[in-house]
């Protein structure tokens, strides 16, 4: 019994070590992604891309407008139809005799239906090509999302590095300032002073490691997978390059960039392509109030009497071709109507296109300078760091010589600190900021 409760007990074991193993991959196009590793900004988008609800709907709403395209071309194709009967009756004897069955394939090809086809293989086209940037509209997003996580997990580390070099510095003091009571040289004021910044930076610390965890369970659900599934991501390149001799940013034009924004989102190509659909509805309703010519191609062949008699083809075979012209004398003003309530329709996606180009161009410029002021943000912040360390290390050489008082040396820390603060802060806000504008212009893609 003790044996069979220690075998189950591995049986147990050894499933969960298998789960664990499973989960710590993701497969994205046939590539295998470990999890358990660091992953790069890119990696955790493909993942999303490859997990995200959203994404596959998108995908399936793409298909559906393919098959409608494959629909309106087949309307140029001819249509092949056959046919086959058996019966009996009282008067026709149960069995296999001619007059039991016959056969039939026929086949019909409409020559011109003036524009009706043509019309609606465009309209199908244009409606492919607005459920095209519905897909990059919904990929965008989910892209900025992920990007926008993905640093808002390195800031939340980097400030914990922060967190625990300012409270090293906290004890250090602390040990500075206990030496300097023992010699006379602090009152126990000066103690619980220091002591209280210690005590503030161990705060400081633990809410930084919760925001950590909650920016990780974040980035993980995004990506389409388990809030608690522990995630770790390599680090930008560009901060050591930043914090060491600064960051060189990339200049734009603000003029580019709304000429193409206005060129690439995805909202616009939509509405642009709405305009063109209707515009081929508008067409349609014409046609309805003008004659239609209709052209019919059609080939018979009575199946079963050519097999019985396969030496006399012309005598089973038949074609015919037919023209049609059908002209609406009245129906209550409904085709009038119909042109009318389309004509609306291209006015009223005018207006939408109109307005969403005003606003477009007004995101992009607010992009363009929240950009420019982020840029700024980097040498600030930068300069602030390496003069608050500066400051603070003559403060803390001065009170070593006792010539000035804790509390300017709490002060200069508190700038100190504040200052490596900002510098996180601005790096990262910058690299969020500079995937808004891209998003904004519309060119935010996966790099491979």
């Amino acid at each position: 019994m003790v044996s069979g409760f220690f075998t189950l007990k591995w049986k147990m074991l050894f499933v969960t070590v298998v789960a664990l193993f499973a989960t710590s991959f993701s497969t994205v196009h046939g590539e295998d992604i470990d999890i358990s590793k660091p992953l790069t900004l890119n990696q955790c988008i493909k993942i999303a891309l490859e997990r995200s609800t959203s994404m596959k709907a998108a995908g399936l709403n793409l298909e559906v407008a393919k098959l409608n395209v494959e629909d309106a071309r087949a309307n140029y194709l001819p249509e092949i139809t056959t046919n086959g009967q058996y019966q009996f009756s009282d008067k026709i004897d149960f069995g296999w005799e001619p007059q039991n069955y016959n056969a039939q394939i026929s086949a019909s090809y409409q020559i011109w239906d003036h524009g009706r086809r043509r019309a609606g293989l465009a309209q199908a086209r244009e409606n492919e090509k607005g459920t095209q940037a519905d897909n990059d509209k919904t990929r965008q997003d989910l892209m900025f999302s992920i990007a926008e996580a993905y640093y808002e997990l390195l800031q939340a580390e980097k400030l914990i590095d922060v967190d625990q070099k300012l409270l090293d510095i906290s004890r250090g003091n602390v040990e500075k300032t206990k030496a300097f009571l023992e010699t006379g040289r602090a009152i126990p004021a000066d103690v619980a002073a220091v002591r209280v910044q210690q005590a503030s930076d161990e705060l400081a610390l633990i809410n930084d490691q919760n925001n950590l965890e909650l920016a990780r369970a974040r980035l993980a659900s995004l990506m389409g997978l388990d809030p608690r599934t522990y995630i770790e991501i390599q680090d930008d390149p560009d901060y050591v390059i930043y914090t060491e001799a600064g960051l060189v940013t990339r200049e734009v034009s603000l003029e580019d960039s709304v000429a193409k924004a206005i060129q690439m989102r995805p909202e616009l190509i939509r509405l642009k392509t709405r305009l063109n659909s209707l515009e081929w509805s508008l067409k349609l309703a014409e046609l309805d109030r003008w004659p239609v010519i209709t052209a019919d191609y059609g080939y018979n062949v009575l199946l079963d009497e050519y097999l019985r008699d396969r030496d006399n083809f012309k005598k089973y075979r038949s074609w015919s071709v037919a023209t049609r012209v059908s002209f609406p004398l009245f129906d209550g003003g409904v085709s009038k109507r119909r042109e009318r309530s389309a004509e609306i329709a291209v006015e009223q996606i005018k207006g939408d296109i109109s307005d969403r180009e005003r606003a477009i161009i007004l995101e992009v410029q607010q992009s363009y300078l929240n950009l420019g002021r982020a840029k700024k943000s980097l040498d600030i912040a930068r300069e602030q760091v390496k003069n608050a360390a500066e400051s603070l290390s003559v403060k803390q050489g001065r009170y070593e010589k006792e010539l000035v008082i804790p509390l300017e040396v709490l002060y200069a820390q508190a700038q100190y600190a504040q200052a490596l603060t900002n510098q996180v802060k601005a790096f990262y806000n910058y690299k969020t900021t500079e995937m808004a504008f891209q998003k904004a212009v519309g060119t935010l893609k996966v790099e491979d």
